[in-house]
């Protein structure tokens, strides 16, 4: 390597230690929020059986105050994504680092159904970006830079190391591998390696740790019958996943549309208190209690996992209209796996298998990257599950992009399977015909002839003497006479050798 490659490897490096510490004392702090909030007040005063209401009812107030002072914040992941497409860069100016860590607090302390991911994108990328222009970094470097952070941030908050990696890899034209790309993921996996040790290093440091992001073992032992429910249940995970992304279509519509925001938060967080106080999984993103619903989902029915399966999309589709903003993979992964409970309890055939498929299908059609949900469930269910997952992610977004009901955006290539070359026909020899072969040897002929005409042609000419002066000569041969020359008779030469008489005789 030479010395840029070295330095970029450095930089790479720092890039993730850094992003793991920023993300561990993140969401550090907002664990210490939520701690205090929501373990420790309610057993100071009680306990009370509204308690998540009226928690929520102020939380609305709070961010409804925030919205009309400092504008929507956090930005959604969508927002960083298209600005970074349009840019290479993340903003930081106006104060919009500060404002998206205060607005992604205020809407973790007080229960909603949203995760930290959002604001973290906005966060480091603006943080890299503030960086790359005060070391005045070149633009590409920059870019690259920017995309480490984010793809960094995003596999150490769902701890899954190649998550980033994986959407990068979708991003790009995978079927053709060239050097610099080989090189770009290498780094990438260094730099989310740095950041995995940067993260538990700092995240230590917090009291009351949990796991997070985990589900129960479930059987995932292939049946006959499991093997015939795969492709229903892929499909009916790509429907889920469609009305995921209407829900949330409809939600930002609205939410172009608020003059004032106070009212509607206000709202959002009365809704969100009254389900909260009916079931605890409709407050927060779900990576907390994921682990202890898998557990329970066993004694509960099927409607009940699909009303909670159907609810949480609902609650964190409010939350995002009604200016309560933040990420939505943990709440779409939670739904997710509620509504594949519910249909493993009904056909408890490979629960484990039906459904991770349905999760995986639903959640590839939502992030259109079945690749990066693959990875992004590496660790979340069974190792020896991977290429079903991947597989399920892909059919689930080519179910409803060649059904022309839901015109879906043609966003998955479809695969190809090489031609292999025919063989040539040989060309069939008839006999000739006696008359026929004269006849292509008279052809022959002509052409032969034809080509010495041409070369004949084709070869410089010389240009002739004109008539009239070949005519002037013969006119001058006919008058002049004939002029007779005297030639005087030589003398027979002798073989006899010379004397001086002979000489003498000669003169």
């Amino acid at each position: 390597m030479n010395k840029f490659k070295l330095s970029f490897f450095g930089y790479s490096g720092l890039l993730g230690l850094a992003v793991g510490v920023i993300v561990a004392l993140f969401m550090g702090l907002a664990e210490l929020g939520h701690h205090l909030i929501w373990q420790t007040l309610p057993r100071a005063v009680g306990d009370p059986r509204f308690y998540p209401l009226i928690v929520c009812t102020i939380g609305g107030v709070a961010i409804g105050f925030f919205v009309k002072a400092f504008g929507r914040y956090p930005r959604t992941l969508q927002e960083s994504f298209t600005e970074y497409q349009e840019t290479q860069r993340i903003d930081y100016h106006d104060g919009k680092l500060v404002r998206n860590l205060l607005g992604s607090l205020l809407v973790l302390f007080f229960g909603a159904s949203l995760g930290p991911e959002a604001a973290l994108v906005a966060i480091i990328g603006g943080l890299v970006t503030y960086v790359a222009d005060r070391r005045k970094i070149l633009e590409d470097q920059r870019a690259d830079l920017v995309e480490f952070s984010v793809g960094t941030s995003l596999g150490v908050i769902f701890m899954t190391p190649l998550f980033g990696v994986g959407r990068s890899v979708e991003r790009d034209d995978w079927q053709v591998v060239t050097e610099s790309k080989l090189k770009k993921y290498v780094l990438y996996i260094f730099t989310t390696f740095t950041g995995f040790i940067g993260y538990l290093l700092t995240y230590s440091l917090f009291p009351n740790q949990e796991q997070v992001f985990a589900i129960r073992r479930m059987e995932s032992s292939f049946t006959w019958q499991g093997l015939l429910l795969v492709i229903p249940m892929i499909i009916l995970g790509a429907l889920f996943g469609k009305f995921f992304l209407v829900l949330e279509e409809r939600g930002e519509k609205l939410n172009q549309r608020i003059r004032n925001p106070l009212p509607l938060a206000v709202l959002a967080g009365i809704i969100l208190g009254t389900l909260g106080t009916i079931s605890p999984y409709f407050l927060f993103s779900g990576e907390h209690n994921l682990l202890s619903f898998t557990r329970q989902a066993e004694t509960m029915s099927f409607f009940i996992l699909l009303l909670i399966g159907f609810g949480k999309v609902a609650i964190t589709m409010i939350c995002l209209a009604c200016n309560w903003r933040g990420g939505t993979i943990f709440p779409m992964i939670f739904a997710s796996i509620a509504v594949g409970l519910a249909f493993a309890n009904l056909l408890p055939y490979s629960p484990g298998l039906l459904v991770a498929v349905f999760t995986a299908s639903a959640c590839a059609v939502i992030l259109k990257q079945p690749l990066a949900t693959a990875c992004l469930f590496l660790l979340l269910f069974p190792v020896e599950l991977f290429l079903w997952i991947w597989l399920a992610g892909y059919l689930g977004n080519l179910f409803l992009q060649r059904v022309p009901f839901f015109q879906e955006e043609q966003t998955i290539k479809s695969f190809k399977l090489p031609e292999l070359p025919k063989r040539p026909k040989r060309p069939t020899v008839k006999k000739a015909e006696p008359e026929e072969a004269t006849r292509d040897v008279s052809e022959l002929r002509k052409a032969a002839d034809r080509k010495k005409a041409e070369n004949t042609e084709s070869q410089p000419r010389v240009a002739e003497p004109k008539k009239e002066i070949l005519v002037r000569k013969e006119v001058r041969k006919q008058r002049e006479p004939e002029r007779t020359v005297e030639r005087k008779t030589e003398r027979p030469v002798s073989d006899a050798p010379r004397t001086r008489m002979s000489r003498h005789n000669r003169k």
